[in-house]
């Protein structure tokens, strides 16, 4: 029996640590739970500033 994946997969790079620090501080000051979450918010925001609308 196969397991199927729940949810989407996930995307996964590498950051240096000046910029994921620096990441991590803007994520604090904008309030948001996870990094994952504030580079979700920030990624839509540039997209709608390019006419792209997302769900």
């Amino acid at each position: 029996m196969s397991e199927k994946r729940r949810g989407n997969p996930p995307f996964q790079f590498r950051l240096d640590p000046e910029l994921r620090l620096a990441m991590e501080k803007a994520q604090k000051e904008d309030g948001d739970e996870s990094l994952a979450g504030w580079m979700k918010r920030v990624i839509r925001k540039e997209l709608q500033s390019r006419g792209i609308e997302v769900k």
